[in-house]
């Protein structure tokens, strides 16, 4: 994704002479669209694009999505690097870039991410039929607190509570969108929104703050379930 449209233009034309296959988006708005509609392996995000940063995309995609996250730009500074990998960027590669070093970071990265992706898949297969299992972590409606097994803990507000102690009650369940949504009052999901999405990002992140593992795995286009077992106090 580059707002460029000349760069964007010669890099997605390289990329196909390889065979790759490529949807340009030249804003945030379209490459949300482009999401809803494909699946992809691999995301190639300009930082400074004209509605949102990079930077945020990356760490959206990073906590709902499995995909390979390359983040593109011309900021070459040390505390721009470290940002995007700590928002969840696999690479950082900076402008401007050899599209052949881009074409095989894509490929050798694509590659990873199935390998990745078929292991996620066969534990999955194996555990199909159980429930979460383990020490449980622990929940407590009152002071809004959770604490992990390893007595690590993190006060959250009013919806993450709410959508945890509903997930909660249906350990191993794969929980639809619009359901989460209407938790909230809204009665379906509005297809421009990210209300979804951004609780998901705000849990992950402040739970990522204290060195929590989140306890919840995002189902591709299908919601959350949650893997390991929280009782409510």
């Amino acid at each position: 994704m580059e707002d460029d449209h000349d760069l964007r233009q010669s890099l997605a034309d390289y990329l196909r002479l390889r065979n790759l296959r490529v949807t340009e988006a030249p804003s945030g708005i379209a490459f949300y669209k482009a999401l809803r509609n494909e699946r992809y392996d691999i995301a190639v995000l300009d930082v400074n694009l004209p509605d949102v940063s990079g930077f945020e995309l990356a760490r959206d995609l990073a906590a709902q999505r499995e995909m390979g996250i390359i983040l593109l730009t011309a900021r070459t500074g040390r505390d721009d690097r470290v940002h995007g990998y700590a928002e969840g960027a696999d690479l950082y590669l900076t402008k401007p870039v050899d599209t052949e070093e881009l074409a095989l970071a894509i490929l050798n990265l694509g590659r990873r991410m199935r390998r990745r992706s078929d292991e996620t898949a066969n534990a999955r297969g194996r555990a199909a039929v159980a429930a979460p299992e383990g020490t449980a972590w622990r929940l407590n409606r009152q002071t809004q607190m959770l604490r992990s097994p390893d007595t690590r803990s993190v006060k959250l507000s009013v919806r993450e509570v709410i959508l945890l102690e509903h997930l909660a009650a249906r350990p191993g369940e794969t929980v639809s969108r619009d359901l989460i949504t209407g938790l909230f009052g809204h009665a379906r999901i509005d297809p421009e929104s990210r209300r979804f999405d951004a609780l998901l990002a705000r849990l992950r992140s402040k739970l990522k703050a204290v060195g929590m593992e989140s306890p919840l795995q995002v189902v591709h286009s299908a919601g959350v379930r949650l893997v390991k077992r929280i009782d409510i106090v």
